[in-house]
């Protein structure tokens, strides 16, 4: 876990998840165990079968992470198709 020093926190347990087509990249951020005024994160990448997805879930119940932020980017084809 690295420790970093951050802005006051409206959530102590977050997770965001870069998702793409063939994997994610997960990283959480929980309060500091050895200053609670401090964050430590930690960053694991998943694939997306449902094996992989289920670890995802697992590693998040264990960190106690209620809050997941999502960000996914790609091309639409059906909007691409009419451009």
């Amino acid at each position: 876990m690295e420790e970093v020093t951050d802005e006051p926190l409206y959530r102590d347990r977050v997770c965001g998840i870069d998702i793409g087509k063939a994997g994610m990249v997960v990283t959480i951020r929980v309060p500091s165990d050895a200053n609670p005024a401090r964050r430590a994160g930690e960053t694991r990448s998943f694939g997306t079968t449902r094996r992989e997805v289920l670890a995802l879930a697992d590693w998040l119940r264990s960190w106690q992470v209620p809050a997941v932020v999502m960000e996914a980017t790609g091309i639409i084809r059906g909007f691409q198709d009419r451009i």
